[in-house]
């Protein structure tokens, strides 16, 4: 696998410098003038220097639901150097950084909010995760980082989406350091082959803008095959877990279950044409017999790497599991292809999300932001805005899932929150889909049956605004 390389400039540019040099240092031939004298110049004093930052030996705990330690040996030459980074930023500026389990991740909120309201944060930083954010804005006790100088929560190192999710008006609670794509769309390329297809067939109809909705069917349906003609489908086209199908449908299609409007309330998209067009094309989908439930809860991931079906949606992270050695097919990534009223190709977002405590002075508030901006910042040599892509390609089999659907996948105008991050855990989002799946309702019938459900629930979260 031939992986792009990162040039340097630096002989070009050093090139450069000696010409110049060079220039500069060409004689100037002498002149029969009397001399004209100069008063001495004044000596010019040195700029002074900004003064380093001191946080006082100050120790700062991110509580979180797992220690993060330094590891003892690095896995790469990134680890190493970020590593070296926060060692020596800390030395610097006289600061501990530290990050430990103090809470399941399910109780994190309950730890934030006793301790906080007693005036006596567990931590100055608590990592909440993508579930509980919403909840922990709505607690009041959220320190405005807007109102800081020593952190930009607007900055692009911070995920855009987050920042869409924690801000109320022009105050912003939070902060999430960007995340991995969920609801992409792995495909297994041996299959596509068997199939009679290009094996960069949807790479190349994504580049084209023609990776759509109907070329997903015609394709789905060459990729369902009987191959010993026993009546029975040996290879499907696709995994199916209809909640999260359906899920990323209506996004493809720029619908929604949940949104927010300019005001920064929350609306109901259950009726959204978007929405019920993306939940009625998932439906005659349905109807076909192209996709394959795992016999378990989670076996969805190894119906894909056993080579069952061709195409499994999942969260990026995914290209973890996906080593050579649990699945021998190589496979490609690419966006769920659009529907008919999106413009390009969508990615959903869903993260854990950085948040200050509000009993903390401003002066005490602008140290621990100061830190926080520290540890994620930019690591010499690899604060590029590419830099994202070297952390990806010991996991791709190819090219062109990085350099083209990651691409895609990041660039802020096709980056979507997931709002129902903001309903309760116990409200089961999925439940307008998976009764059409079932054959229990139709869209319509579904839709109709929810809708006043789901007004219930956004009528509670814009009233906690």
């Amino acid at each position: 696998m031939k992986l792009k390389k990162f040039l340097c400039l630096g002989a070009a540019v050093l090139m450069i410098g000696a010409l110049t040099a060079c220039a500069g240092e060409e004689e100037t031939p002498a002149t029969t003038e009397t001399a004209v004298s100069v008063a001495p110049t004044a000596e010019v004093a040195a700029p002074e220097t900004q003064p380093v930052r001191d946080l006082g030996g100050r120790v700062i705990t991110i509580a979180s639901w797992a220690d993060l330690n330094e590891p003892d040996e690095k896995k790469s030459a990134y680890e190493e150097a970020l590593w070296e980074y926060r060692n020596e930023m800390m030395e610097k500026h006289n600061f501990k950084m530290e990050e430990l389990a103090m809470s399941k991740w399910q109780d994190t909120l309950e730890l934030f909010s006793t301790s906080t309201l007693a005036g006596e944060p567990a931590a100055e930083i608590f990592r909440f995760h993508a579930t509980r954010t919403i909840a922990a804005v709505n607690s009041g006790l959220c320190y405005d980082l807007s109102t800081l100088d020593s952190i930009d929560p607007m900055d692009p190192k911070w995920n855009p989406p987050l920042a869409e999710l924690m801000s109320v008006g022009d105050a912003q609670y939070g902060v999430a350091i960007p995340g991995r794509p969920k609801n992409m769309l792995f495909y297994n390329k041996r299959l596509f082959e068997e199939a009679g297809l290009d094996p960069d067939l949807p790479y190349d109809l994504q580049e084209s803008g023609e990776w759509t909705w109907d070329t997903f069917m015609e394709i789905s349906e060459k990729l369902t095959r009987d191959i010993d003609n026993d009546g029975v489908n040996d290879v499907y086209a696709m995994v199916m877990n209809s909640s999260g199908f359906a899920e990323t449908v209506v996004m493809s299609n720029d619908g929604t279950y949940l949104g927010i409007d300019e005001n920064g309330k929350y609306y109901n998209g259950l009726e959204l044409p978007e929405t019920i067009a993306a939940l009625e094309w998932a439906a005659d989908y349905w109807a076909t017999d192209y996709d394959l439930a795992p016999s378990h809860w989670n076996g969805h991931e190894e119906l894909f790497r056993t080579a069952q079906a061709a195409m499994y949606i999942a969260i990026e992270w995914s290209s973890t599991n996906l080593t050579q050695e649990n699945m021998p097919d190589d496979w490609g990534l690419v966006s769920f292809p659009k529907g008919p009223n999106a413009d390009g190709y969508r990615a959903m977002y869903k993260d854990p999300a950085y948040v200050i405590p509000n009993s903390y002075s401003k002066e005490e508030a602008e140290d621990i932001a100061f830190a926080l901006d520290l540890w994620y910042g930019g690591v010499p040599g690899y604060d590029g805005e590419d830099q994202w892509k070297t952390e990806l390609y010991p996991l791709y089999r190819d090219e062109r899932g990085i350099e083209e659907t990651n691409v895609i996948a990041r660039v802020p105008e096709n980056m979507r929150p997931d709002y129902t991050v903001a309903l309760p855990s116990d409200f089961n989002a999925g439940l307008v889909a998976t009764d059409v799946y079932y054959g229990k309702a139709t869209v319509a019938e579904s839709i109709e049956a929810y809708k006043n459900i789901w007004q219930i629930e956004v009528d509670k979260l814009n009233a906690k605004k």
